[in-house]
Parts: C-alpha cells; structure tokens; sequence
C-alpha cells in the first residue's frame, strides 16, 4: 500500500489565496483585492494603439467609420486621425424653411469662439476618444449616456452601492478566473458580470447594463492596460471598436503639446480601403456600396446646382411667409431676405416697428469667409427710419482671425446686465448713431486679441411717444433717461488668456476645446477727446478670472472673480459708461456668476469695485449616502456672491444653498434646482426662495454654472 501510494501522480491544483470573512461571499474579498490591483496596472498603457471603429443605426446604417491611432503621454493623448468615413446623405434642400430663435443671455464677455464650427467631434462623439473610450469599472461622466454621473464598479463606495457575488470560478490557460455578478442594492447602477483572471485578479472582460445602455468590453491581460474590444448601445445605437495594431513604429504628426487630435482635410476614402478593417457583414457591405453612390451623387456639382436651380424659383408665398432666398453652393454664394410675417417687433421703441432683414454669405475654397447683414427699422408712431449694416470678414481660419464692421442708427440698450422686468423698459435705451471696426486673432494658442475703435454719438430717447402699453406694462420704468447728446470716439483692447487650451484641427479648421487652467481676461477702452467732436477722455478697465473645477466624487466648481474701474475722475464719466450691477428676479435663480439674487434692484457706478461668485455642486456626494433618499437621485449645492464698491461704501455678500436633480430632455442634459437664500438675512420673500435651470453644453462637457 505505501509503494502504490508514493507512485501516484499528484492532481491537486493551488488556488489563489483569498481572504474570507465569516458569513461574507467571497466575492467582496476578491473585488477588494481586484479594485487594489487596478489601481496598478491601470496606470501602465501602451504607447500607442491603432483602432477602427464604427457606429451603426437601427441595425442596417452606419453613421460613421473610423481608423485612427492614439498616442498616449503621462497626462493626456493625442489622436490621429488616418480615415473617416461620414455615412450621411446631405441631402440637397430643394425648399425653403423658415427659422425662428430666440435667447436671452446674462454673459455680457464676447465670445472668441464665436461662430467656429465645431467640427467633426461635435456631430459624431463618439469618433472622440474621450467619450467612446471608458468602462464601468470607473466613474463615467458621459453626456450621451446620462445627465449625471454613473458611478464606478471599482471607484470609492462601490461596495456600499453594489451587491457582488462570485459565480463561478476555473482553471485556464491564464491562470485561475472567477467570474463575478454584480447588480445594485438599490435605485440606479451597472448590472451584470465580469471575469477576473491571475493572481493579481485583472479584469479579463465585462459585460453590464445601465437603464437603457449595453456594454461589452474584452481587456488587455498582459503587458499594458487596454480595452482590446468594445461594443456598447444606448437607444437605436450600436458602437464598436476593436484595436488593430499596438505600439506601431509610426511617428505622430503632433507638434504642438495641447493639440489633442488631428483630422485630416481629406476625410473620404476609397470604399476598397474599409473592407479590410470592417467586419464581414453581407447587409452592412450592400448598404455601404448604395451608400457611397448616393453620397457621390448628392454632393456632386450636378446635383447641387439643380438643387439650388430649384430653391431660387420664385414662389408667391415666399415674400409673405418663408422669405426670399438664393444661392449657389458651388460658388459657396448665397443670400436671404426675411418674410413678411417676420417683419413686425411689436414692442419696439414707440410701438410697432418694421424690421426688414437682408443677409449674404461669401465661403471661399480656403476657408475664409465674407457675410453681411443689414437691417431697416422704421417706427410708425414717430415716423423715424433707423438701420443697421454689419460686415465680417473672416481671413486667418486657423488663427479665428476675422476683420468687422459696424454701421448704424439704432436705439441700443444702455447695459444687458438688467433684471427681467427691464429688458424692455424705455429707461434702459438710447439712440446711437455709431461706426464700429474690430479686428480679432489668436497670436498663440490661447493668446487672443479684439482690437477696436468706436465712434459714435449718443442721445436720449425722451422726445419720442410711447404706444399707451408700454407706459401701463412698465409704469415709471419707462420714462427715458433724459441727459444731454454727446460724442464717444475711443480705442480698445480685449485679452483673453486660456493657458495650455486644448484643441484640435480638421484640415484647416481650429477647433478649440477647454483647458484645465482658468481664463484670464483684460478689456481696457480709452476715450480720445476732441477727436471729431469727441467729449470722452476716460479710461476704463476690467479684469476677469472665471474656470470651473472638477474634483472627481466631490463634484464641481464655478468661480468668477472681477474687478475695474475708471483711472480718471469718475465724476467725469457719462452713466452710460459706468458699470452695472444686476438686481434679482422674483422667485427666479438667474446666473449666479453675473446677477446678485438678493439685490432688489439694479444699479451702476462709476467707482472702482470687486466682485466675487462661488457656486459648488456636490451632485450626489452628500445625498446619495442616505438611505432612501439616495434613491431620489438629487443633488445638492452651495453658493456665495460678494460686491464691493468702497468709495461708495457698498459691501453687498450672499450665500445660498440648493437642492437639484440631472434630467435629459429631448436628449439634452438639463438640471433643476430649488435654492433657499440665507444670507442676507433681512432679504424679501421673494428672493429667499428660487427656481433654477440649466442646460449643458455637450460638446464643451461643462454646464454654464
């Protein structure tokens, strides 16, 4: 018996150690261990990958294919783009529309940004890495999947959130793997399994479910840390991306540190060139090849022309309800003048007026572009014509250099910084008669300029006569401000410093993105006496700090400080010219990094001041660890304005705190807010309590505050 037994062959296999609690799954010691190691080897990823990736539609479409490698760095990646392929038709307009907007915007800094298309990662997100590239493993902020936050299987708190239970468990080829299910205690989180492997417990794959989204992922086991395959789908969408190449010999074309991605000019290629990256399916390649025929045949010259042909036709109705439009895209030409229906502002200055409106565009071949816009206003009740021509001229696309100019006789509103019940008070307009020329440039990335000068002469509006509503509808609001006419001719200078500014390039194009730092920005204007009649000789500054902070579980941070003045006597200085302070809204939470909620009414001063505003979102930081509540999926928020005005002896400080809730309507994400005013403590009912909302802008990831 012993000689039998010291010749059997030994069976037995040595099992990874795990550490198990009385009465605990054994699941919770090996995500313990499993969430220990990844934050290792999380950390190590390759130099580069090359991937393709496609989105498909209701089963039978793509929208878009990819073929691009990323570079990665210690702190950031960088994009190459060699192929893109936009699936969509372009349909030619042989109509005509008719477009009403309206907005009503609080931020009175002018936007450098203005007008830049934003490209290809702002009509196809996910050909982003940023927002196609993440895993349930961590906190994912992603604006097509939710409005708020999904918390992460491995990041802090998961196993307070989520219940993990080890399913089974194997020997293979790489070792020892467990696979585990996971699902939420309560309310909202992932669902689903993943399959740990090794010693140090990697994760091999996860497949999970978050409401209305699906997600498969496949992950590097050796080496550097990479999703090897994805496939995820949120509504009618189907995204995949498979990488096809690891730490190739290519060089990047990168020669700038914040250019986060480059697309090239050319973005179309041979249908030949996708099939030997895109995954044999029969009714996806028939699709394709109709599909590259119809967008050739649509985008053709042929085509557009005949579509513009028929788009130029005379119709009776257009003069009446569309308006007048013509052009010819092959020329980059085109020009609209407005319908008759849109015509009327019936609370205009003195009643109704007419408004006409012509617009023409000019896009050349090498991005630059021309248009033009001009507008009659005539008034029925004082018999006064008034108009209005703007010109544009961008001439540096890759810098956002352009050239404009303004011409004009206008009634312009004295400050935009007024509460509601203002906008329309005769109070807050006077007649302008002015030329305006600005040149704006991007010397560097970041750096830019808008440097101009302005004539003009202002004059009181209170000759004019009132239709009977207004004086009803605004009371003693609406008595014009009356002081005597004067001339302005001053030059200014606006600098706004983004440092380290993302951004990326197609073609000829520069997208900017965000930067981690804050913006800094200086506007000084200087009168010139005597210059043509000119009565000013003040000289007026502002300077702006503003950013918004992320700090990961603990939410985010709005911030904006200011501070300006006059360098001359203030007592010189015409009202017009001063600086205006917005006054609250009844019951209404408005920007609180530009209006003081608790200030009854809005005010101006010519004296050197200082202004703060603070708002902090905790999201669910705070809420989401109590029991039952969490399940309401609010968040919370903190706030504090100050104004300082010291030789006029004004130390205004609010504060405030608010409960939230993230929705997403009609696909954009938006936030609800109720906010309760503690300080001042002498502040009237109806600016204790406020309603907010806001919306969030999905391709700068950021909400307004």
């Amino acid at each position: 018996m012993p000689m039998a037994l010291s010749g059997q062959n030994d069976t037995s296999t040595m099992l990874n150690p795990v550490t198990v609690v009385y009465n605990e799954d054994p699941a919770i010691a090996i995500i313990r261990n499993a969430i220990k190691s990844y934050k290792q080897y999380e950390k190590i990823r390759p130099d580069n990958i090359k991937f393709y990736a496609a989105q498909k539609v209701g089963g039978r479409e793509l929208s878009f294919e990819q073929v691009a490698t990323v570079y990665f760095s210690k702190t950031s990646t960088y994009q190459e783009v060699e192929a893109f392929k936009d699936y969509k038709e372009r349909r030619a307009d042989f109509g005509t529309s008719v477009e009403v907007s309206t907005q009503f915007n609080l931020n009175s800094d002018f936007d450098f940004n203005e007008k830049i298309p934003k490209g290809t990662f702002n009509e196809f997100p996910l050909s982003k890495w940023e927002n196609s590239n993440w895993t349930p493993l961590e906190r994912t902020d992603n604006n097509l999947l939710s409005a708020g936050s999904i918390p992460g299987l491995f990041a802090a708190g998961s196993l307070y959130r989520t219940t993990f239970k080890l399913q089974s468990e194997r020997q293979g080829e790489m070792g020892h793997s467990y696979t585990i299910f996971f699902e939420p205690k309560m309310g909202e989180g992932w669902r689903g399994s993943m399959i740990l492997t090794g010693r140090n417990y990697r994760i091999a794959s996860i497949e999970a479910e978050y409401e209305s989204i699906r997600i498969s992922q496949d992950f590097n086991l050796n080496g550097p840390f990479y999703v090897r395959k994805l496939q995820w789908e949120f509504g009618d969408n189907l995204y995949t991306q498979e990488v096809l190449a690891l730490n190739t010999t290519q060089r990047p074309k990168k020669k700038r540190p914040m250019l986060v991605a480059f697309i090239p000019e050319n973005v179309e290629s041979d249908p030949n060139y996708w099939q030997q990256y895109r995954p044999k399916d029969d009714v996806i390649d028939a699709w394709t090849r109709k599909q590259d025929s119809l967008i050739r045949f649509l985008n053709s010259d042929e085509y557009l022309d005949s579509a513009d042909a028929e788009y130029n036709k005379f119709h009776w109705y257009e003069p009446l309800v569309t308006g007048i439009g013509y052009r010819k895209r092959s020329k980059g030409t085109s020009f609209y003048y407005s319908p008759l229906i849109g015509q009327w502002n019936f609370v205009g200055i003195g009643g109704t007026r007419w408004v006409p409106a012509l617009r023409t565009t000019k896009r050349f071949s090498n991005y630059q572009s021309l248009s033009s816009s001009l507008a009659a206003n005539y008034g029925f009740l004082n018999n006064d014509l008034k108009g209005a021509l703007a010109l544009d001229f961008v001439y540096a696309p890759l810098h956002n250099g352009s050239i404009s100019l303004n011409l004009g006789d206008i009634y312009d509103p004295i400050t935009q910084s007024v509460d509601l019940a203002g906008v329309f008070a005769r109070s807050n307009f006077v007649r302008k008669k002015t030329f305006e020329m600005y040149h704006r440039y991007e010397w560097f990335n970041g750096f830019y300029t808008r440097l101009g000068i302005e004539y003009s002469n202002r004059e009181s509006i209170e000759g004019l006569q009132f239709a009977q509503w207004s004086n009803d509808l605004f009371g003693t609001r609406n008595e014009p401000t009356p002081f005597d006419a004067y001339t302005v001719a001053q030059l200014g200078v606006e600098i706004l410093i983004r440092p380290f500014q993302r951004y990326y390039l197609k073609g000829r194009q520069k997208i900017p993105l965000s930067s981690k730092w804050p913006d800094f920005r200086l506007v000084f204007k200087q009168g010139i006496p005597s210059f043509l009649g000119s009565d000013v000789r003040y000289s007026k500054y502002e300077f702006v700090v503003d950013d918004m902070l992320r700090f990961g579980q603990l939410g985010e941070s709005f911030y904006r400080f200011t501070s300006g003045g006059f360098l001359n006597d203030p007592t010189s200085v015409r009202f017009i010219e001063y600086k205006w302070f917005r006054g609250g809204d009844f019951f209404l939470f408005t920007h609180p990094l530009y209006t003081y909620q608790s200030l009854p009414f809005t005010f101006a001063s010519p004296s050197a001041y200082f202004t703060g505003s603070l708002i902090h979102h905790f999201d669910g930081f705070m809420l989401g660890k109590i029991p039952l509540v969490k399940r309401l999926s609010l968040g919370s928020s903190i706030g504090a304005s100050f104004l300082s005005v010291p030789a006029e002896d004004i130390h205004h400080l609010e504060a405030y705190v608010g409960l939230e809730r993230k929705v997403k309507l009609w696909d954009t994400p938006m936030r609800f807010g109720i906010h309760y005013l503690f300080q001042p403590t002498d502040a009237a009912g109806g600016f204790r309590w406020k309603v907010s909302m806001d919306v969030k802008d999905t391709f700068t990831d950021r909400w307004n505050y």
